[in-house]
């Protein structure tokens, strides 16, 4: 997947397990989770509010070194703040993941992203080969849903981007937002 970089002179860490993802208020992600309510049928589990966000690049298990260039990466965005309107609901079903996006990725979260695997290519980063997809992931091990459930378009004015650290416990994923940083608020 994502190699681990071991460029540096200074003793490792530990491993961490890390994604820059855009996160949500907390008012949006408990109507998401309400819309996830919703729409499950009878299976399923709701992904909690606290951990409904926007993937936009997977690092996976990295050392500290790897850290510190996503990190120099990430102070060298220059993308601008914009409007993301959430405003279809889907399932992939072999993974059984319902979730909700936009229909049209916005160029600026396209840039964003681009920026980031641009960048992230220079720590040693291998980004995904399939194109990508915008979505915040409602719920997982789904395998029936209210395919017609109508949502009202959700808008999100996104404002920063941050970089996430994941711990796996046995009741599930606990993400920890590590930095943040803000998305220009005139861009040209």
């Amino acid at each position: 997947m994502n190699p681990d970089s071991s460029s540096t002179s200074a003793p490792e860490t530990k491993n961490q397990r890390l994604f820059f993802a855009l996160w949500p208020p907390l008012e949006l992600s408990r109507e998401l989770y309400g819309v996830a309510g919703q729409i499950l049928e009878s299976d399923g589990r709701r992904v909690p509010p606290e951990n409904i966000h926007l993937t936009l690049a997977f690092l996976g298990s990295v050392k500290a070194s790897f850290r510190q260039c996503a990190e120099q990466v990430a102070l060298a965005i220059r993308t601008g703040s914009f409007t993301l309107t959430l405003e279809q609901i889907g399932c992939w079903p072999k993974p059984g993941i319902v979730w909700a996006g936009p229909r049209h990725t916005p160029e600026p979260l396209s840039r964003l992203v681009q920026e980031l695997n641009a960048g992230l290519v220079a720590c040693g980063y291998v980004p995904e080969e399939r194109s990508y997809a915008a979505h915040l992931t409602l719920a997982r091990k789904t395998r029936r849903y209210n395919k017609n459930f109508p949502i009202d378009p959700l808008t999100w004015e996104v404002h920063q981007f941050c970089l996430v650290q994941s711990h796996t416990h046995a009741e599930g994923a606990r993400y920890e937002i590590v930095r943040s940083w803000e998305l220009n608020s005139s861009e040209p």
